[in-house]
């Protein structure tokens, strides 16, 4: 028989002892309270009615006497006192059986219980388990986790700072925003978020090649956030967009002050007012515009300063960063410089037409040596999009190299007003461009463009920004619950042109490609409820010049059909 489980036999039949004393002693001290219904009985009586309660022996052998009563009340004394003597013998017992180095159980009162040793916490409460299982990497936390190095040896102990003992911080769980595991001094929290959107994408221009009608997956997101005490927040998320799966964000923010915060790692880039303050899953218009699209800077590895300050009217950000459009590496020893600054010029005066009011600008600026990205510019796609989705206009030669200085701004404002959402953006500046073979001769190509956006809620839902919609009346069919959801009216007019010396200076062919864009979104969105929504939306774009849209054949308009549905939580 193991010594483990004779511990266990041995400690059972202790604590059966102990329950016993318990209950007589509860006895004696009501039988000592009630009220007397009848005359006192004889000492005698009384001893005959009581159990006769085994007393064990006491930790150093000693036998421990009972001591004789005269009285009823002396005789229930004596009985306490009896019972006192047993717990204090049955604790020693228990001490006596208990197995060396069997301290990782309950911990010792002043642990958090892993191994029962060092402050912590929830003292005493750790996680019960034998000396082995406790050197486990998930006991020991830090570098060793699951996956990674072999568990410490020796194991983790409150005489060493590293590796550091496991904590047991007590916590909750909830639904909204995501499900998140909260510890209940809300020091630390864990979140997990959803972005599903599938879309269906037709052309009326049929024929069309490489773009063709398709399903697809634009953006399949897996969010996970949180903080490691209150001052370090973490976010990092994971993205399959079309047919590429990377990760899309992983950064640390430093927060003790929410006027300046820092944040340090891979993260949206502060340049213009669609891509930086407004999320993907709350935009009015399925995808964002032609000048963010072609020349913004999407994600990228850097240090970045933000906050609010000024009753918070004014948020901005600063970002040290590689340059590279949503890339993880830069292509030279330059940085690129991006900054942003959104002023609410009118906030806190609530109830008045513009309380939500906007104006703000961003830049981005630095030197640039690699391949152009994109190499196509398109219609509907970012980035780093499929070459099927988006209607191409214009595509770079490939002696071209993006070589030299670029810089491009931004300016925005957008109003929010009850139903209706107001938003303009005018963004410019200039790229340059050179030959392989010539890098030294470069083309300053300047860039232009603006769109003028408006949502209107015909079901009567307001908005102080953009974001996800929380219906008046979710859609349901069950009696009682009926609803029919939010459903918003779309516009958005879109101009994009590059200068004639794309052409010019043989970085494109003017015989294939245009230089100007000119588009515009009609559409109808319809919130189900605040996380699924589906998008509707007609675009027609136009070309100066009929550009390349299958082998031999050109075309000077495109039109667009696009469905979409959106789950997120």
């Amino acid at each position: 028989m193991s010594m483990d489980f004779r511990c266990r036999k041995a400690c059972a039949v202790l604590l059966g002892q102990a329950l016993m004393a318990s209950i007589a002693v509860q006895a004696a001290i009501a039988q000592q309270e009630a009220p007397l219904q009848e005359p006192a009985a004889s000492n005698a009586s009384m001893d005959a009615a009581t159990p006769n309660l085994a007393v064990p022996p006491a930790a150093d052998g000693s036998e421990v006497l009972p001591v004789p009563a005269t009285t009823r009340e002396g005789a229930l004394e004596d009985r306490i006192r009896q019972l006192e003597t047993m717990v204090k013998t049955l604790s020693g017992q228990v001490q006596q059986l208990k197995p060396a180095g069997g301290n990782g159980g309950a911990g010792n009162g002043n642990g958090n219980g892993g191994t029962g040793e060092g402050p912590g916490p929830n003292p005493g409460s750790g996680d019960t388990g034998s000396a082995a299982n406790l050197a486990t990497p998930s006991a020991s936390g830090g570098a060793a986790a699951p996956g990674q190095s072999p568990p410490p040896n020796p194991s983790p102990s409150a005489r060493f700072n590293s590796p550091t003992t496991l904590q047991n911080v007590p916590g909750k769980v909830k639904f909204g925003p995501g499900f998140e595991i909260k510890s209940n001094d809300d020091e630390y929290f864990f979140q997990f978020h959803n972005l599903s959107q599938f879309d269906y994408r037709g052309y009326l221009q049929g024929g069309q090649d490489p773009t063709h009608d398709t399903f697809a997956i634009p953006r399949q997101w897996f969010m996970f956030s949180g903080r490691i005490t209150r001052p370090y927040g973490y976010f990092v998320s994971l993205q399959n967009g079309l047919d590429t799966v990377l990760l899309l964000d992983a950064f640390l923010d430093i927060d003790y002050d929410p006027r300046l915060q820092i944040r340090i790692g891979r993260y949206k880039t502060p340049f213009t007012y669609e891509f930086y303050v407004e999320p993907v899953q709350g935009l009015i218009s399925p995808e964002r515009s032609l000048f963010f699209n072609n020349f913004g800077l999407n994600r990228d590895d850097g240090i970045m300063a933000h906050g609010r300050i000024l009753n918070s009217q004014v948020d901005y950000a600063v970002a040290i960063q590689n340059g590279t459009r949503n890339g993880f590496l830069d292509q030279n020893d330059a940085k690129d410089v991006a900054a942003l600054v959104n002023w609410r010029p009118f906030n806190g005066e609530e109830n008045t037409l513009l309380e939500n009011l906007n104006i703000g600008g961003s830049v981005v600026a630095g030197n640039q040596n690699n391949v152009p990205l994109p190499q196509t510019l398109r219609t509907a796609i970012a980035t780093t999009g499929n070459q099927i989705i988006g209607v191409p206009f214009l595509n770079f030669n490939n002696n071209v190299r993006e070589s030299g200085d670029r810089a491009l701004w931004d300016l925005h404002a957008a109003w929010y007003y009850k139903q209706l959402a107001l938003i303009g953006e005018w963004g410019s500046g200039f790229q340059d461009y050179a030959k392989v073979g010539n890098l030294a001769n470069r083309t300053h190509l300047p860039i232009d463009s603006f769109y003028v956006q408006a949502g209107y809620f015909l079901t009567g839902e307001t908005r102080s920004s953009v974001g996800i919609v929380k219906p008046l009346h979710p859609f349901d069919l069950r009696p009682g619950q009926f609803g029919l959801g939010a459903w918003e009216l779309t516009t958005r007019y879109n101009h994009l042109e590059l200068g004639s010396q794309v052409f010019s200076a043989g970085l494109a062919d003017p015989n294939l490609w245009a230089n100007r864009v000119e588009m515009v979104d009609v559409g109808l969105n319809w919130s189900l409820t605040q996380y699924v929504k589906v998008y509707l939306d007609w675009q027609h774009s136009e070309f100066n010049n009929p550009v390349l849209f299958a082998p031999g054949r050109r075309q000077s308009t495109s039109d667009m059909l696009m469905a979409r549905f959106q789950l997120f939580f």
